[in-house]
């Protein structure tokens, strides 16, 4: 059976439309079950919009089924993600989500069905990735997935006995990691416990870091292709992934269907690769510290970076 698709949207019709235009090209959706999740407005400017996103998703036929849930105020995308994939594990046992700012190849749900059926019981797999970074692989892999101990959040798929083990309240009070799960999490890059120190305090709500972070005490990898099978198309305005480093996560789509490798196994190589590509350097950590405490750092944002949103 095919692992239902997890939707998550809000205000932009525009991005939700070029979304499932790509999915309608996967050769699995019109078997698939979608669930749908449009948060609510956050002011009557939004009510325009929203409007339309339920429009278009009225209209859509390309699915085996389409259920849509309309938050009746607005609930922000980390409650939202995690109330909409608990809800769906907890009847199906298995997700695969997309947010409304991602494309998707036309191998996407055909690669994620696989990898599902292939690793659910392989308890050292956390999830699975869609997306895969532009990092040079060893010319003598073979492989056409590879394993890294970073959970991503831009397509991937899961199972409920993973979804239900999360503590959603890893450290409290802004409490400071100690120096052994700080280089622990840090395998997949110096940004996560900083961004998980800044979760904790307060100054961000990010529902990915404390997901990951669940991930890396539990000592579980994440399956990725060698090339992405997703776009994060989240670089405009609009969007809440737009940042300073953006240029680190454009991708080109696979241009075939990755084989799947059932006995997959960490390649150091691709670990220390993947770790130097999310590693930020001495501004962005200077950044962080800034955000973390307070220091001045949306006028440094807007003066020096033009106003980009992190």
């Amino acid at each position: 059976m095919l692992a239902p698709i997890v939707l998550f949207a809000f205000n932009r019709p525009n991005t939700l439309k070029r979304l499932i235009e790509s999915l309608r090209h996967c050769l699995e959706a019109e078997q698939s079950c979608v669930y749908v999740f449009v948060d609510g407005p956050r002011s009557e400017n939004d009510q325009e919009a929203i409007a339309e996103v339920l429009s278009l998703l009225k209209r859509c036929n390309c699915f085996r089924a389409l259920h849509i849930e309309v938050a009746p105020a607005n609930k922000g995308l980390a409650k939202s993600v995690i109330d909409g994939v608990t809800a769906v594990m907890q009847t199906e046992g298995r997700a695969i989500v997309l947010e409304d700012d991602m494309v998707v190849s036309p191998f996407f749900l055909t690669f994620m069905n696989q990898a599902i059926e292939t690793y659910e019981h392989r308890n050292d797999i956390w999830s699975i990735s869609a997306y895969t970074p532009a990092i040079e692989l060893p010319q003598d892999y073979i492989e056409d997935v590879f394993l890294v101990p970073r959970a991503q959040c831009w397509g991937w798929a899961s199972w409920e006995d993973r979804w239900r083990t999360i503590d959603w309240h890893p450290i409290n009070n802004g409490e400071h990691l100690t120096h052994q799960e700080r280089k622990q999490f840090d395998r997949g890059g110096n940004d996560l416990s900083r961004t998980l120190e800044m979760e904790a305090a307060g100054r961000i709500e990010s529902w990915a870091v404390r997901w990951a972070y669940n991930a890396s005490i539990q000592n579980r990898w994440t399956v990725n292709p060698i090339q992405s099978l997703v776009q994060n198309m989240g670089c405009e305005n609009s969007s809440a992934h737009r940042g300073w480093h953006d240029n680190r996560h454009r991708t080109t789509l696979a241009s075939k269907l990755p084989t799947v490798a059932p006995s997959v196994e960490p390649d150091e190589r691709i670990l220390t690769t993947f770790k130097q590509h999310h590693d930020v350097g001495l501004v962005s950590r200077v950044g962080y510290f800034m955000r973390r405490y307070g220091l001045g750092y949306n006028w440094v944002k807007k003066t020096f970076y033009m106003g980009a949103s992190y």
